[in-house]
């Protein structure tokens, strides 16, 4: 068994805790909040399983990395489907020799009116927000729980604690991964699997690309006095997370702009 199956440990040193040789899958890696937390955790010295729908954006990225001296590898996936989740889980395992972290970003955000929304919208935001979450989840639990060790980060957001017009069921999504984030920690605890929730606010990313114009106007005219979060922002929060001693679980990360009031 490889040092890099035992959970992440990490080991003390100048820099502080270290997560060099551990081995992490990061979903939605191929823009935005996981793009650059796939950056941030190889160049931490942790090996990256790239995981995402657009496999020409995820081979960029594992070149990138591996230009910079890190190591990643790409899985293209879709983690709405079951199967392709479990392969996901199993190809980073075969190539790491086990999985030590998963952080779960993918995500779609298309806000509208209830009374006008379209429900495949709702069904797609379910599906990757929530059940996507699920389905890597179960796939990664059987190893870290085998091997007593490991760290699940589910990435929120603030409309997981919100309720604004417009974004219903993208925040009935959010509530849900948030309790289903709480007791899978209660449940894992004992096998020293440790689980976070992290909810940052508006961040500059990819996540509007898919909204309606119009709306998408107005939201930006609502929030125009507000400076969004960086993905790196992000990232570097995920990472300080992931990097504690193995006493100490991050239960919950809470991360907005200096200049959100309201949401």
């Amino acid at each position: 068994m490889t040092d890099a199956t035992q959970g992440v440990r990490g080991t003390q040193g100048a820099g502080g805790t270290l997560l060099v040789g551990r081995a992490a899958v990061i979903t939605g890696a191929s823009s935005g909040i996981g793009r650059a937390t796939a950056l941030a955790l190889a160049g931490a010295g942790v090996r990256v399983g790239l995981a995402a729908r657009r496999a020409e954006r995820l081979e960029e990225l594992e070149k990138e990395i591996g230009r910079a001296g890190g190591e990643a590898i790409t899985i293209p996936t879709d983690v709405t489907d079951y199967g392709q989740a479990e392969a996901m889980i199993r190809h980073a395992e075969g190539t790491f020799g086990g999985v030590d972290v998963l952080v779960n970003v993918a995500g779609v955000m298309l806000p509208a009116p209830i009374a006008k929304a379209d429900p495949a919208d709702w069904r797609r935001m379910v599906d990757v927000n929530l059940v996507g979450v699920l389905h890597a989840t179960r796939a990664v639990l059987p190893g870290m729980l085998q091997r007593g060790g490991g760290h699940i980060v589910n990435v929120s957001s603030t409309s997981g604690r919100t309720h604004q017009p417009l974004f219903s069921v993208y925040a009935a999504t959010k509530h849900g991964l948030g309790a289903f984030t709480n007791i899978l920690r209660k449940e894992v605890h004992p096998n020293r699997v440790r689980v976070t929730l992290f909810e940052p606010g508006p961040t500059e990313s990819e996540l509007g690309s898919h909204v309606d114009p119009e709306i998408m106007e107005s939201l930006r005219d609502s929030m125009s006095s507000v400076e969004f979060l960086k993905a790196e922002d992000v990232a570097q929060g995920i990472l300080w997370t992931l990097a504690q001693p193995d006493r100490i679980n991050v239960n919950e990360v809470l991360f907005r702009p200096t200049d959100q009031r309201d949401w």
